[in-house]
């Protein structure tokens, strides 16, 4: 049957997977008790027709909880492509194995070369392709991935590119969270890297996937790099689902296409607002296809060029595009008189020195180190987290201690989150044990003859549920949220009148002692009820006993 199914297939060339599927076909290398059991496999009368879709879903399926060869599902493949809206008569290039189920979906309208190296990739989708009769031919030369036919190196192969003009739309899924280690592109994001190298090739449009963090990290290389985006032509992104590579579903991405056309300032899309979302794989993914069939309807903005300089060239939609919520606080905030927060307060978020992972010595550096859950109710709690440092790093410990009246912000994971610190930090100051932050949170210190002059107003701006709402929209990542300081320093804060601030700081004293009387009626009532149960059983208090 294998040498049958060999004779039919007839590889142009090298290039061409059949190549590869041929050969092993020839050759299959199975065991005597391998092949008994495959005999026991084969049905004995196939069916008429066979629907070669759900063969490729159910192969993905199979290898959902293993490392999958393809990682995103045929139907969010094929729902993803549809979003393209390419004419039938143009013709597709999809590069990378996780392209692989974009490129089966837009091959039943279109001629789509699928390159890449990944072997199980090549197997699979040259087969389903042939016993489909579908117009998806693959190549195993991929122009970036690696060299061809070898699993060297992420290296760059000008021969073995798409020629410029060669292919009306090119379609990359690249590799994630790759950074070059060497040569030209030493230091750069794989998928960034890329795009340049591939997007000039296109006669129409180039498509790529993107993480969350190239889009809105502010290192000089990523925001350099979304310039020179900007600036390629026509420029549309677009926020996609959670969940779009199953398993991984925290892994946000977001769809950049780019044409040639001039075009000045970018489109943004909200793809990634959903109603609901599901734990459960298979309702997840059912959600994910609607809303990507619903595209048209969702939330989009032109940007021009000056707000995007503004940003520092941030590409996330969730900056630009507002919800309801955020767009009467903006509406709000245009109506009053605003401060930039870096113009009042020193915004500090310094790389602490690494623990000591061995033994501690007597000379070792001690800190308290403030996390954020020790943030409770807007102020800052006693931290219960000791770290030690080696001696050598004693100094280095002042960049990120904190003082009294400090007010701190998360800037990573949970967002927004805001409290003061309180005078016990300058009391370990001088004992020798200084409170630090962690790496997910930033101090945010107050000038001198700052216009909000009472520390307690600010925290109590910044902690207010709106100014929240606005930090996480803010925020982005790829798996984590994260604040970038840059946008803390800018955020637009409102300005209070001396009288407003008096309101607000009563306000504030007056929260403290309803949150001072409630505690002390739930320590109250801890006690009565424990005092009733030992009753109850008649069972001597600690007190007796002593």
């Amino acid at each position: 049957m294998f040498a049958q199914l060999s004779a039919r297939l007839t590889p142009r060339s090298e290039a061409n997977a059949l190549f590869r599927v041929r050969s092993w076909l020839e050759e299959p290398e199975f065991s005597e008790a391998q092949l008994r059991v495959l005999e026991g496999l084969l049905p004995t009368a196939l069916p008429e027709s066979i629907d070669w879709t759900a063969e490729l879903e159910a192969l993905v399926d199979q290898a959902r909880y293993r490392e999958p060869f393809i990682p995103i599902s045929p139907r969010i493949g094929a729902a993803i492509g549809q979003t393209f809206h390419l004419p039938d008569a143009e013709n597709v290039a999809c590069l990378y194995a996780g392209s692989a189920t974009i490129a089966w979906g837009l091959a039943a309208r279109r001629q789509v070369t699928l390159h890449v190296t990944e072997l199980q990739t090549q197997i699979v989708m040259a087969l389903l392709a042939f016993a489909d009769g579908r117009r998806l031919y693959v190549d195993r030369r991929n122009p970036i991935e690696a060299m061809p036919f070898s699993d060297a190196e992420l290296r760059f192969s000008g021969q073995h590119s798409p020629l410029p003009g060669e292919y009306d739309n090119i379609v990359a899924v690249p590799p994630l969270g790759y950074r070059i280690k060497e040569g030209e592109g030493a230091g750069m994001l794989f998928e960034a890297w890329q795009v340049e190298q591939l997007a000039p090739r296109a006669r129409k449009r180039f498509i790529s996937l993107a993480t969350d963090g190239l889009l809105f990290r502010e290192s000089r290389g990523e925001m350099e790099f979304r310039q020179r985006l900007v600036a390629m032509g026509e420029l549309c992104v677009t926020s996609l689902p959670p969940g779009i590579f199953g398993r991984a579903s925290g892994i946000q991405v977001n769809l950049l296409m780019t044409s040639h056309e001039s075009a000045a300032g970018v489109t943004f899309v909200d793809g990634r607002s959903m109603e609901r979302l599901s734990r459960s794989g298979r309702e997840q993914e059912e959600l994910i296809v609607q809303r990507l069939e619903r595209l048209e309807k969702a939330l989009y903005r032109r940007v021009g060029e000056q707000e995007l300089v503004e940003n520092n060239f941030n590409l996330l939609p969730s900056r630009y595009i507002l919800s309801d919520e955020l767009a009467l606080m903006e509406a709000a905030l245009a109506a009053r008189p605003t401060i930039r927060l870096g113009d009042i307060a020193q915004i500090v978020r310094p790389r602490a020195p690494q623990p000591m992972r061995g033994d501690p010595s007597d000379h070792d550096a001690k800190a308290m180190e403030i996390t954020v859950s020790d943030i409770l109710d807007g102020k800052v709690n006693y931290p219960s987290k000791e770290v030690r440092f080696p001696a050598r790093e004693r100094s280095s410990l002042s960049r990120v201690q904190v003082a009294g009246q400090d007010i701190l912000i998360s800037i990573k994971g949970n967002v927004g989150i805001v409290g003061i610190v309180g005078d016990s930090a300058d009391l370990d100051d001088a004992m020798g044990t200084p409170q630090i932050i962690s790496q997910s949170l930033a101090i945010v210190r107050p000038k001198l003859g700052s216009p909000i002059r009472s520390v307690r107003v600010l925290a109590g701006i910044l902690a207010s549920p709106q100014m929240r709402a606005k930090l996480q929209a803010l925020a982005g990542g790829t798996t984590v949220p994260t604040l970038p300081i840059g946008a803390l320093q800018d955020l637009a804060v409102p300005l209070p009148d001396a009288e407003e601030s008096i309101e607000i700081a009563d306000q504030l004293d007056e929260l403290d002692a309803l949150q001072k009387e409630i505690d002390e009626r739930v320590t109250n009532r801890r006690i009565l009820q424990e005092a009733m149960w030992l009753k109850f059983w008649n069972v001597p208090s600690d007190r007796e006993n002593l």
